[in-house]
Parts: structure tokens; sequence; C-alpha cells
């Protein structure tokens, strides 16, 4: 398989995210129909918290989307309530912190209640506000219209893997799985300094998901091949220690790269 290189990829367009996103939403429908009993208080990768936590962060990434005073209220509690912790994980924090406690069927309604609401929010934005960018140390510069097109249905697709693996469930990457994590890849190189100095190389994703991709200048000193649902993972700083093959050179630079997520 040809490798594709990684610059090239190019930023999907706002009907194709809104696909993504609305995929997501239905599989999580499903998921959270699903989860039963003390499975809500099985614990996660994610630092502390548990299923019922992860559903009240994703709850709250939809109300800082749909009402004006959310996000920044949280901004401005998170550093009081989190000294020290980066912004933007003392952010999610606080969004998981003030849904602590709902019950099992609440959480179901509000998650589908208040993400139809976003979606309907995300989709009448206008252009002007979405080319409004922020940033916040170590993060490179966001607009909101990259955080509501390609984070949002990032987050809603890595989290649904995290409950998963919490519950011992098999995972779906979904159909569009692809198109999500070549959207990473692409990041990886183009719009971050994730990549950083390291050597060109070919870097074969496997599995649900997978492609050939060529990352960094020049020509690659080597190949390395790792499943991509695992290698998300790795990217996000989820797991230490992927399993990559591969020349021993570009195995070391795909398995020590890290990325906001």
């Amino acid at each position: 398989m040809t490798a594709v290189l990684a610059e090239q990829i190019g930023r999907a367009d706002r009907p194709r995210c809104r696909i993504h996103r609305d995929s997501e939403l239905q599989a999580w429908h499903e998921l959270l129909a699903s989860i039963e009993g003390d499975e809500w208080q099985r614990r996660t990768v994610c630092d502390a918290w548990d299923v019922a936590d992860i559903a009240g962060h994703l709850i709250g990434q939809a109300e800082d989307v749909i009402k004006p005073t959310s996000f920044p209220r949280r901004w401005l509690k998170n550093k009081r309530v989190y000294p020290g912790v980066p912004r933007f994980d003392a952010h999610m924090m606080v969004q998981a912190d003030e849904h602590r406690g709902t019950s099992p069927a609440e959480l179901r309604e509000l998650f589908d209640q208040v993400w139809a609401r976003a979606t309907q929010k995300i989709s009448r934005t206008p252009e002007l506000f979405r080319r409004v960018s922020m940033q916040v140390d170590p993060a490179p510069r966001m607009s909101f219209g990259y955080v509501q097109d390609i984070l949002l249905a990032r987050d809603l697709w890595m989290h649904r893997d995290d409950v998963c693996q919490a519950l011992g469930r098999p995972f779906d990457p979904g159909p569009y799985a692809e198109e999500l994590i070549a959207q990473v890849v692409y990041d990886l190189e183009a719009s971050g300094p994730f990549w950083g100095d390291r050597p060109a190389v070919v870097l074969e994703l496997t599995g649900p998901g997978g492609g050939t991709y060529l990352l960094g200048r020049g020509e690659p000193v080597g190949h390395a091949a790792v499943d991509a649902v695992a290698y998300m993972r790795t990217l996000s700083g989820r797991d230490d220690a992927p399993v990559v093959t591969g020349d021993p050179v570009a195995t070391e630079a795909i398995a020590s790269c890290r990325m906001d997520f």
C-alpha cells in the first residue's frame, strides 16, 4: 500500500465532521442503554474517573456548546478547584464533578438531550465565530470550528473505547474510524509541534481504521507497524507500552510521540 503523506491528508469538511459526530452519538446512545448496575462504577484509564464520570464529562462538553455561560463559568472555576492542574484537564474534571451522583437513567436521558441541542447549535454556528481561536499552553492554538468539528467527535470516540475497556467489552471503532484516525495523523504532523524533530518514517496502522502514512520530512529512515486503535491510545497518553514492530529507529519515533487529544 502506498504511504499517504500525512500533511497532505487535509482537514475533513464541516458536513463530513457532522457525519462522524452523529455516528458516535448513536453509538454512545446504544452503549449507555446497555450499561447496568455496578458497571457504572467501573474504574477507567482516565485518572480518577469511573464510567459514570466519563458520561458526565461528555454531557459537560455538550453543555459548553449550548450554554453561552457554561464554558467561561467552568473555566474560572477549574483554576480555583484544581490549582496546578493543566487548564483543559481541570476544565474536564469540573465537567465530570458537576454531574457526579446523577442516576444512570438521568445520565442517559440528559446525554441524548444535550447532544441533540449541541448538534443543532454547531450546525448553526456562524463562520465568523468558528474562526475565533484560543490557546492554553502547552496545546497549540485552536479555533472553535476545529474544536466543534474535530475534537468533539474524537473525544466521543476515544472515551467510548475507554468505557468498553473498563467494561471488558469489544470496541467497535465504527464506520468512520479510518477518517477519524486520519485526522489524528494529520494533526500529528501538520497542526502542531507533536512530531517535532523526529525522523521521517512510514507508519502502518493495522486493523480497523488503519492506513499507511508518511510522517516527517525527507526520506523515511524505516517502517513501523502498530494497531490503529491501540496507537490512538498511545498518542493520547493512555498506554505508554504500545506493541510496535519494524525498524528500531522508526519504532522508537512512533512509540515515543504524544499529542493533545
